[in-house]
């Protein structure tokens, strides 16, 4: 498979597992809206870094990302992917398809040395207040495609909240991948943080992961 194809590949799959977790708050009855007082985290600016805004959320990431609110700033997105080659037409066309499933999505611009192309989104769900975080993931991990496997599984700090983390697995037509996500949960609101890499690139980048999710904050 050549480069293109893989960064494609890998990217692809990293995605399915933010579906999967959407999948699972569907399997949940869905409670009635209602506002939730939400404490704001305070941001340091950190350095060579920018903060990202999405539909309800900010996020920071290095400045070598690439990103935003899919509603909002598809066509300069996908202008954005373009800079990295001809062949992410199938990209688009899923990022399209699901532009209300994601809160947030970015990619790095700078591409790994064995071809694997690293994002980062934000999804969020309505949830019943009864609704645990492990009761979430236990849904979310019902949903993994074939060849998607838990390699860790916890409950972590993000913030002023605790946060369910999972770190997944994924081999498909030879291609690897790992992602690392955080599901947090807000009133009724559960919002899933993720970042997806190549295999042999995920130990290298996941001080860069946790510290980013630790800048999620959402807005008032």
């Amino acid at each position: 498979m050549n480069k293109r194809n893989q960064i494609l590949t890998i990217c692809l799959l990293s995605i399915s597992i933010s579906l999967a977790c959407a999948r699972a708050a569907e399997l949940q009855i869905t409670a009635t809206p209602r506002p939730t007082a939400t404490p704001q985290a305070t941001m340091t600016p950190i350095p060579g870094w920018k903060k990202f805004e999405g539909r309800g959320v900010e996020l920071w990431l290095p400045e070598s990302f690439e990103g935003g609110n899919l509603e909002e700033d598809f066509d300069l997105i996908v202008e954005k992917l373009k800079g990295l080659g001809p062949d992410f037409e199938q990209l688009s066309q899923t990022l399209d398809q699901n532009r209300s499933v994601f809160a947030f999505w970015a990619f790095d611009s700078v591409v790994g040395e064995h071809g694997s192309l690293t994002s980062a989104n934000i999804t969020s769900e309505r949830v019943l207040s009864a609704i645990t975080i492990d009761m979430y993931l236990d849904a979310a991990v019902g949903q993994f495609p074939a060849g998607f496997t838990v390699a860790e599984r916890g409950i972590v700090p993000i913030g002023d909240r605790d946060a369910g983390r999972l770190v997944v697995d994924f081999t498909v037509s030879g291609i690897s991948g790992k992602e690392v996500l955080y599901a947090i949960k807000d009133g009724n609101n559960m919002w899933v943080i993720s970042y997806g890499t190549g295999t042999d690139e995920f130990e290298g980048r996941l001080a860069v992961f946790e510290q980013s999710a630790n800048t999620f904050s959402v807005q008032p």
